[in-house]
């Protein structure tokens, strides 16, 4: 049987491991918006609303984050 000091240590091991899991995995939201602003900010010179081109821009960074998460698979 493990004691209570072992048991606290092991539980602090996993914790430890599952933070650096996390910090190896991408930030998908910031790289959605950085994509989409990269997208907006290509669209400036068109004549459509800037609603339309926002919405076009989230679009289009939304399909490039399925395939990048495809890949990866």
């Amino acid at each position: 049987m493990m004691t209570k000091i072992e048991m606290q240590a092991m539980d602090a091991v996993i914790g430890i491991h599952r933070e650096m899991k996390k910090a190896n995995e991408p930030d998908w939201e910031q790289r959605r918006y950085e994509i989409a602003k990269e997208m907006f900010l290509g669209f400036k010179n068109t004549l459509r609303p800037y609603k339309e081109d926002a919405k076009a821009a989230v679009e289009i960074a939304d399909m490039l984050i399925a395939e990048l998460k495809k890949e990866k698979s």
